[in-house]
């Protein structure tokens, strides 16, 4: 298990390919402290479910939201690694039209989705690094 993040260069990570993310470079902060990592490793895909089905295989260290691996996390498939960083946030947005704008469906639900991402004085629920439990 990794102890720092300059361990990851000796685990197998699952590279996820999104947007002009520069390739296999992780951002991870600590307080005020910031390192970024280059990691390596056999796979990578553009598809979050893809690379969520190989660590879950267990072909090595995710970095997922932890919305996105919750139900993997509490279940004991996942477990988190290098718990003291944070990785960069993730923005949700609820796009909606104007006319709806004051509608109490739209206030509910948007109300809800704030909840549900742990949204809390402008700090959404923090991205974690995974790795399949066990490893």
């Amino acid at each position: 298990m990794p102890a720092a993040p300059r361990d990851l260069h000796g685990h197998l990570c699952i590279v996820l390919r999104e947007n002009d993310v520069a390739y296999g470079t992780w951002h991870l902060s600590c307080g005020r402290k910031q390192e970024t990592i280059k990691v390596r490793g056999a796979l990578s895909s553009n598809d979050g479910e893809t690379a969520l089905v190989w660590a879950l295989d267990g072909h090595g260290v995710l970095m997922r939201s932890e919305w996105d691996v919750y139900p993997h996390l509490r279940s004991g498939a996942l477990e988190i690694v290098l718990p003291e960083w944070s990785l960069p946030g993730a923005d949700v947005h609820a796009v909606h039209g104007e006319r709806l704008n004051a509608s109490a469906k739209v206030v509910a639900f948007v109300d809800f989705l704030a909840e549900w991402f742990g949204h809390a004085g402008g700090q959404a629920m923090n991205m974690r690094t995974w790795i399949p439990q066990g490893d």
